[in-house]
């Protein structure tokens, strides 16, 4: 396994050599990966480090030149995903599958109820967490709704544990995946207990207590034309084509399909109609794990909304 690892790690890396010989000096990558491994603590076996080293380059490479594009209308920047492929950003975060039989629409989509020029913010009323290597997307997804829900209209400010979900909700798959709404319809039916009783583990674990005592009376589908309207009222679940958010830094996105693969929430929208995303990669992704997006429905943002009641 390691000679495998090995002979791909040296084939990329040479390749890369190559790639990023008229893209910047040899030094700063070396410069910027050193700075990389300490400020994500990455360690690697001494087989790895070539291959993710590799990686990183084209990555940076990568970066250099987006941001140096003019007609680009966001930035992005080394994070702690830069020394990975994009099959495994993938593989490891982008879980979230749709029901069975759903189909992304690709009509325009207007949203209904809301004043021109109208705009809301909730970033202050959330908390950005960390999944950390663990496809718990749709547990961060469904706690952050119900946190919000809670905050926004009752005044009681939780933090509540996603790895209940992970280990307890079997409707879903844990670390592998799962459904927001389904989420939200376990913390109706058994409650939800706090982070600091049962904490986050970022792995599948054995179920440690199924109940708690903080309930929603339930879960409510969102109209792809009532995004707003139900925004500005409080933060909402909704599942997105994330495909190529990774290296995401600043600015307003619409690089994506629809093919819906992560669970995150909307937290407001700007007076251009851009939506306020929180995400679950930490702070030091975006712009303090949150990001902008394009008006409409950019990833499919308004098509698997859901909030607590």
């Amino acid at each position: 396994m390691q000679k495998t690892l090995l002979v791909a790690g040296l084939t990329l890396l040479l390749s890369t050599i190559g790639y990023i010989q008229n893209q910047q000096p040899v030094d700063e990558v070396s410069m910027v990966f050193e700075q990389f491994k300490i400020q994500y603590t990455k360690s690697y076996a001494y087989v790895e480090e070539a291959y993710r080293r590799a990686i990183f380059e084209q990555n940076y490479a990568k970066i250099l030149a987006h941001n140096a594009d003019p007609t680009q209308t966001y930035t992005v920047g080394v994070n702690q995903f830069t020394d990975l492929t994009q099959d495994e950003f993938a593989s490891i975060y982008l879980t979230y599958t749709p029901p069975e039989g759903w189909q992304p629409s690709y009509e325009e989509v207007v949203q209904e109820g809301v004043q021109p020029n109208d705009s809301v913010d909730w970033r202050s009323q959330v908390r950005v967490k960390d999944q950390g290597s663990c496809g718990s997307c749709w547990a961060f997804s469904a706690i952050g709704a119900v946190e919000a829900f809670l905050k926004v209209t009752k005044g009681e400010n939780h933090n509540l544990s996603e790895q209940q979900l992970v280990d307890c909700d079997k409707v879903s798959s844990g670390c592998n995946g799962g459904y927001p709404d389904k989420a939200l319809l376990y913390i109706k039916a058994n409650g939800s207990t706090t982070e600091s009783s049962y904490p986050y583990a970022a792995k599948n674990q054995a179920c440690k207590t199924a109940t708690g005592t903080t309930k929603i009376s339930g879960v409510q589908n969102i109209a792809k034309t009532g995004l707003q309207a139900a925004i500005k009222q409080y933060p909402i679940s909704v599942c997105v084509d994330a495909s190529n958010w990774s290296g995401y830094k600043s600015g307003v996105f619409s690089n994506c399909n629809k093919n819906i693969n992560h669970a995150v929430m909307a937290v407001g929208y700007d007076a251009s109609g851009n939506w306020i995303i929180k995400n679950s990669w930490a702070t030091s992704w975006g712009q303090s794990g949150f990001m902008y997006l394009q008006a409409g429905d950019t990833c499919g943002v308004t098509q698997l909304a859901v909030r607590a009641i």
